[in-house]
């Protein structure tokens, strides 16, 4: 089924993409809205450079919200301006995230440094689900999904601060979605695990290391068994099933989208 054909399974649901604006945010944001979610892309900045009306070509445009992740005084700004939009909120996507600007062995990191990932990718985390937690209501089929990474479940010589900071997600996705079962929320939380995405970032940061983005594309599609590139729009998809009610019997589950790279 092609993304132009998906079911409307978000028809009258409000989806809120937290990190929105970068290339996953964007590719997230524009499928759930090809399945008839009002969406809100929520970043530290509003400034977009375009890349929303290329994304959304064609396509109902996004509410844009401008969000710190690592602020509750935040998180409770944007939950008003949603409620007061659209009157609730039924999907909430944790992508946003940073990670070292320069790699650095374990022995290396910076006390701050670390801090400062982690205040992003795991305190951001917490505050935007206790946020949703708050206003989502009971029987709507609301749901959370978190943005983990590989990183969570292997090892690193020298990007150790971004694993630890995603395998906190992964923990922490487990925990939340047991307490919000048993305490009432009827609110599902799952966590989704991308292996090696090919964003523009990535493209030209391998272009240079392999010489050009041909050959960077053929050396990636070698790192996994499929042979093929994990794209944005992969990811999307997984986190669109996870945030309907075809799953809605999956609780603290994770989802691994790699092209099979974490069981070799």
């Amino acid at each position: 089924m092609s993304q132009s054909n998906a079911l409307a399974r978000y028809h009258g649901k409000a989806a809120l993409v937290t990190g929105g604006l970068g290339a996953m945010g964007l590719a997230i944001g524009r499928r759930l809205t090809e399945e008839g979610a009002e969406v809100y892309l929520a970043d530290v900045t509003t400034e977009d450079g375009g890349r929303i009306a290329e994304a959304y070509a064609g396509l109902v445009q996004p509410h844009v919200l401008q969000l710190d992740v690592t602020s509750a005084e935040s998180w409770s700004a944007a939950m008003a301006s949603i409620l007061a939009t659209s009157g609730g909120l039924h999907l909430l996507i944790n992508n946003a995230g940073v990670i070292t600007p320069v790699p650095q062995p374990i022995a290396d990191v910076p006390l701050e440094e670390f801090h400062r990932v982690l205040k992003v990718n795991l305190d951001g985390v917490l505050l935007g689900t206790q946020a949703a937690l708050k206003v989502m209501k009971r029987g709507v089929g609301a749901a959370i999904v978190n943005l983990g990474s590989l990183a969570a479940y292997t090892g690193s010589a020298d990007n150790g601060t971004y694993g630890v900071s995603k395998g906190a997600v992964r923990a922490l996705t487990k925990h939340s979605a047991l307490s919000a079962a048993r305490n009432g929320h009827d609110v599902r939380i799952n966590v989704v695990h991308p292996g090696y995405v090919w964003t523009p970032l990535v493209a030209a940061k391998a272009a240079g290391q392999f010489g050009s983005e041909p050959a960077a594309r053929d050396a990636f599609s070698k790192m996994n068994p499929s042979g093929r590139i994990v794209e944005p729009s992969d990811v999307a998809a997984a986190i669109a099933f996870l945030g309907s009610q075809d799953a809605r019997m999956i609780h603290g589950a994770d989802l691994v989208i790699d092209g099979g790279r974490l069981i070799q």
